[in-house]
């Protein structure tokens, strides 16, 4: 049987104000999901964010090394 030891999602997501952000920061601190922000760019409507969060419930290992 296999077993999932360490997850972590990479994604993309474009913003439309900082505010929007900061919100999507806070919601991830409140449910104590662990994540990093890569990078942020601004772009013609708005702020593209690379984020990599932890997935689900498990242990992220080394992924925020």
């Amino acid at each position: 049987m296999k077993r999932i030891i360490t997850a972590c999602l990479e994604q993309t997501i474009k913003f439309e104000t900082e505010e929007e952000i900061e919100a999507f920061k806070a919601q991830l601190d409140r449910r104590s999901i662990k994540y990093r922000i890569l990078s942020t760019e601004k772009c013609g409507g708005g702020i593209i964010a690379r984020i990599k969060k932890q997935y689900n419930t498990y242990d992220v290992g080394d992924y925020f090394d």
